[in-house]
């Protein structure tokens, strides 16, 4: 595994770091067996940093890293844990929260200790209870190596943030079909400008740059045998500021795929970015329901998340991958909030710029992905 030093942390990282929210799972719980065989391959192939978090598998994640790592020196892996910052609600809960995921993780210290997924409304947070005060404390007592927050909101929030408070690293979610379609650029060059280490996370956008309809994945894979996701991971990690790279692996192939992608690395090349520009164009070409998620048609009497339903469906059928699509709509939405709750009220109809007949799409979406 390729490592880079980087010279503001003092630190050597390996090129891609571990995100530990998406283990192999069985009954519901981490797979302790197969997780751990993943861990241990990492370790034995120098991918030796860990990025987990409170919350993360129903807060499981970081009791087993506890277990596993503990059989290794504590000096020889880094390991990022995040603040639920949503929890805190006085002043002191911080102390309490941080000490029992001390606990968990089996450590006097973590490497890297992160304010969970920031934005405007949690800056408020952060600001009302002092906690870059409690985070530079901690750092001082040696508890924490490193501070810094992950980061969903706007150009103008980060570098508010940027700004008020000297930060060692800060967490972003970047990938080739985000730098220009959410602007994940304008953040990136924000941490550029002030010189902050980028942390990538979502690097192939949970699974939607790993596989593509046949028609486009044809560009890559004449091009080149390896993986379509491979592609994604290589993009970002060629991004001059980008200090590591995050991956939610769930199975060793994909352990092994991205360790391989980032074992000697060499960055994009013009002729491989002309392809991802190819791929991008048609990818978008690809939008059987013309919504835009102007949210006009919201909020529907019934409960139906229409915007997300039909975002779903057009991703499905960008990639054909059903696996990842079953769970966008069967695991991470809401039943209530599914295609199959609309009345045909029409209510929606009138409201949509694009004049969508929104009750027969939503009716043709559900029996479509119900049969995956």
């Amino acid at each position: 595994m390729d490592r880079r030093f980087i010279e503001s942390l003092g630190v050597e990282l390996p090129r891609l770091g571990f995100g530990c929210m998406r283990f192999p799972t069985k009954d519901g719980k981490i797979d302790f067996d197969k997780a751990k065989k993943m861990i241990l391959y990492a370790m034995e192939n120098g991918l030796n940093y860990f990025d987990t978090a409170y919350n993360y598998h129903n807060e499981e994640s970081e009791k087993f890293l506890g277990k596993v790592l503990s059989e290794f020196p504590r000096e020889s892996y880094f390991l990022t844990t995040k603040l639920p910052i949503w929890k805190v609600e006085k002043e002191s809960d911080a102390e309490k929260l941080f000490n029992e995921q001390l606990e968990r993780l089996q450590t006097d210290y973590v490497d890297f200790y992160l304010l969970h997924a920031m934005g405007a409304e949690r800056k408020e947070i952060m600001d009302q209870f002092n906690l870059y005060d409690f985070l530079v404390q901690k750092k001082k007592e040696g508890k924490i190596k490193h501070i810094g927050f992950s980061f969903h909101d706007s150009k103008e929030v980060l570098e508010e943030m940027v700004s008020q408070h000297k930060w060692d690293v800060v967490q972003l979610q970047i990938n080739y079909w985000d730098w220009k379609e959410m602007d994940a650029e304008g953040l990136y060059n924000i941490l550029v400008k002030y010189s902050i280490p980028c942390f990538v996370m979502e690097p192939v956008r949970g699974g939607f740059l790993s596989t593509f309809t046949p028609k486009v994945e044809k560009h890559m894979k004449e091009y080149s045998p390896n993986t379509i996701a491979s592609w994604a991971i290589r993009w970002v990690s060629s991004l001059p500021n980008v200090a590591i790279v995050l991956s939610g692996m769930s199975n060793m192939e994909q352990l092994k795929d991205n360790i391989n992608t980032l074992t000697n690395f060499h960055p994009i090349t013009e002729e491989e970015q002309s392809i991802i520009d190819k791929v991008i164009e048609e990818l978008k070409s690809i939008n059987p329901v013309p919504c835009t998620g102007c949210k006009y048609c919201m909020e529907c009497p019934f409960g139906v998340d229409i915007p997300t339903v039909f975002s779903i469906y057009n991703d499905y059928r960008k990639t054909e991958n059903k696996l990842i699509t079953h769970r966008s709509y069967f695991d991470f939405l809401r039943e209530e909030n599914r295609a199959d709750k609309c009345q045909k009220c029409g209510n929606c109809v009138s409201k949509c710029p694009q004049h969508i007949c929104i009750p027969e799409e939503l009716e043709k979406i559900h029996e479509e992905l119900i049969a995956l």
